[in-house]
């Protein structure tokens, strides 16, 4: 047995605050998609040997970070289906130009889209790329694709089972499958995994190096660092305790979105939703 990973790329960068119908226009990565990709990074890159990716920017930016060491096979037949004349346009607009059309989305996600590839045709080519990757490759590998074609997949596999829409992947996250000699996909868990490493000092500064962080920004988080950690000392030798590991964590992350506009709230919900392991959130029981 060896393991296909099926990785959707990091959020891509819209034009504006508004949300966008998006197949092949080719965004690239938002701060918070190169943020996910280091993650995916921290948790697949040292379990794979090979990595292919869709011809889309977001999804090679994201095979960029993932697997910097490792090359990246481009295949274009794993790009997002083409969504025809809603491509590339916001959700806003695409309610004002076809009003019927929308709302009859909302009952049925698969209701055609004027101009676009369907949800069977993109599934078959994306199943056909993945097949001629398989019977080319070796050892356990990751395919950096999309949110529709790879749950167009995934549902060939339990069709009866879900709905199509049950299989959308979020942006970061991604599918374990296990291949076998023949190149038969097992698939027991319907579940998405989303990566959440255990934070350290190193996968921190990747973070930040990731964003592009200046140096004097950095500085200053580093300094931010150690008084919050020393306040610590001090605060523990009179009774309070802490996670400092946490706390150090925090503080070398705290200024991460500076170059950003986004709100304070936006950052929290990043850093709850995206870097504190789960079992911290648990353990701690942070709430946002």
């Amino acid at each position: 047995m060896r393991s296909l990973y099926l990785v959707r790329h990091g959020k891509p960068q819209y034009p504006d605050e508004h949300s966008y119908c998006v197949g092949q226009t080719d965004f690239s990565l938002s701060m918070l998609g190169h943020l996910q990709a280091v993650l995916l990074n921290e948790e697949l890159s040292d379990k794979i040997s090979r990595i292919y990716c869709s011809p889309l920017l977001r999804a090679v930016e994201t095979a960029g970070h993932m697997a910097p060491e490792l090359p990246h096979i481009i295949v274009s037949d794993l790009s997002e289906r083409n969504l025809g004349e809603w491509d590339g346009l916001s959700f806003d607009k695409i309610r004002q130009r076809w009003p019927d059309i929308y709302k009859a989305r909302e009952n049925n996600p698969d209701h055609p889209i004027p101009g676009a590839e369907t949800p069977a045709a993109s599934g078959f080519r994306f199943s056909q790329a993945v097949h001629k990757i398989l019977c080319a490759s070796e050892g356990d590998i990751a395919v950096v694709a999309h949110t529709d074609v790879i749950s167009s997949y995934i549902y060939a596999l339990h069709s009866g089972m879900y709905s199509r829409q049950r299989f959308r992947l979020p942006c970061g996250s991604y599918y374990h499958l296990e291949v076998n000699e023949r190149n038969n996909i097992s698939f027991s868990d319907p579940n998405y995994i989303l990566p959440h490493p255990e934070l350290n000092d190193g996968l921190c500064f990747r973070l930040r190096n990731a964003v592009s962080l200046p140096r004097h920004v950095q500085a200053h988080s580093d300094a931010v660092t150690e008084l919050a950690c020393c306040l610590c000392n001090m605060l523990e030798s009179n009774g309070y305790i802490f996670d400092q590991k946490l706390v150090r964590s925090g503080a070398l992350l705290h200024d991460i979105a500076r170059l950003q506009k986004i709100t304070p709230r936006q950052a929290v919900n990043f850093f709850y939703n995206w870097v504190i392991p789960r079992s911290v959130r648990s353990s701690h029981n942070i709430m946002v």
